[in-house]
């Protein structure tokens, strides 16, 4: 750690006090709030009023890291725009030399209203977790009396950890739930002492739920089944038990997590269930503006589905038998045509490629085949440029530029999953899209 990352600063806003006294309404009570800790950094914030008191006090202490950062233009004192806009430079400055939020403390007792008000808001934006205020006894005027002055620590984590909340709010509803973890520190965490309790409980609910959408999300679904410690919906304060994982989804995760079952028919119903969840999962990267990511994801649902329909016929795409009938028959068609033939594996067994099993299922008779063929072919889908994809062989996107012809291409898959797989298929899109919580 670097000693900047290790070094505290302290912020005060300098006004006038009593014009008459000085001394004991204002440059002692500066001189108190700065001997109070140990400060790597401490910076007046004086008005252009202010500003000699500021400079006449650090000279007076040449022993204190004290540097003096006025407002910029006389009369900002009781602008409270311009003051906050100083302030925030000010603090970005000291977090961009490397301060941490929690090394930051700011006094905010000096100066005018606005610049007060200015001062706090500023360093709740930098969730700086604690302020500090000097208060005690008062005159008829309403100052404190010199000499009864008391220093008060107030935390700001309450509401700059609220602001963390309704910012993993928005996370959840967008699904960024990568973005929560990030943004809800962990219970066992370097800061969190630095959160209320009532705060540091409900991360440790939520960050369970956040970091299994997060796994299912990126397709990591034997992670996600890992991930077993959820609360009870009714420990969830009512806005976030939308969000907490249902039985079906449970169960969703932990089928497609375990291993591809060895029978063909079983395969062919994993499959299905994967088609359904990657349609989704390309949704919601549509929804987002992943275009590429959409496109790619695109291509798999139509290379599963004629997969699926190889599997249902006991047949592998990765390991075709070469003496199958309409293997032969397709083989030999495609080499008169000196089109793209199957490959060949170290034991003699094919491979196909999605064109080739969508030809294959024609000849075969399933009636998906041409269909497979159709969608592949059309202009308005543009699936065979998937292999020229960044993203696969090529050197640039080749997905659809714009969102209403992703959203025209998954149309069709959906369509194509209703239409071979009925209410059954149906069910499974309902469970693979309950992840996207955008409408909530």
């Amino acid at each position: 750690m670097s000693a900047i990352q290790s070094a505290r600063a302290l912020l005060l806003t300098v006004g006038t006090g009593d014009i008459e006294k000085p001394e004991e309404t204002l440059l002692a009570p500066l001189r108190k709030s700065m001997s109070q800790g140990h400060w790597g950094r401490i910076v007046l914030l004086p008005s252009k009023i202010t500003s000699a008191m500021a400079h006449n006090l650090k000279v007076a202490l040449p022993d204190l890291p004290i540097e003096v950062q006025p407002l910029p233009e006389a009369g900002q004192e009781n602008d409270a725009d311009a003051c906050f806009g100083h302030f925030d430079g000010v603090l970005s400055a000291l977090r961009a030399e490397g301060f941490t939020e929690s090394s930051l403390l700011v006094d905010f007792t000096r100066g005018t209203k606005a610049m007060s008000a200015a001062l706090v808001l500023a360093a709740v934006r930098h969730d700086v977790p604690r302020l500090r205020y000097i208060t005690g006894e008062r005159d008829v005027r309403g100052m404190v009396k010199p000499g009864t002055e008391t220093i008060s620590d107030i935390r700001t984590t309450v509401a700059t950890g609220q602001k963390r909340f309704d910012m993993a709010l928005q996370f959840f509803r967008r699904g960024n739930f990568a973005g929560i973890l990030e943004i809800l520190p962990p219970p066992q965490g370097p800061f969190a002492d630095l959160w209320p309790h009532e705060l540091r409980n409900l991360s440790a609910l939520l960050r369970p739920i956040a970091d299994f959408y997060s796994a299912w999300d990126r397709l990591d679904y034997k992670t996600a089944k890992a991930i077993q410690s959820f609360p009870s919906p009714d420990a969830l304060p009512v806005p976030w038990r939308h969000f907490h994982p249902t039985r079906d989804m449970l169960d969703w995760v932990s089928t497609l997590s375990d291993p591809l079952p060895p029978e063909s028919s079983k395969k062919a119903s994993r499959l299905s269930l994967l088609c359904a969840d990657l349609l989704a999962n390309g949704e919601r990267r549509v929804r987002d503006g992943q275009h590429e990511d959409a496109f790619i994801r695109a291509y798999r649902v139509l290379e599963l589905v004629g997969q699926a329909h190889l599997f249902q016929r006991g047949l592998d795409s990765a390991s075709l038998p070469p003496d199958h009938d309409a293997l032969q028959k397709l083989k030999k068609k495609l080499e008169n045509k000196r089109s793209a033939s199957f490959g060949r594996n170290p034991d003699g067994t094919l491979t196909a490629a999605r064109e080739q099993v969508a030809r294959l299922l024609k000849d075969m008779g399933d009636p998906l085949g041409q269909r497979l063929i159709e969608m592949a072919g059309s202009g308005t889908i543009m699936i065979s440029a998937r292999n020229h994809s960044v993203l696969i062989h090529g050197f640039e996107a080749t997905g659809p530029k714009d969102k209403e012809s992703l959203k025209n291409l998954y149309g069709k898959l959906n369509d194509l999953l209703l239409d071979d797989g009925g209410e059954e298929a149906r069910r499974r899109l309902a469970i693979a899209r309950s992840l996207d919580f955008s409408t909530l």
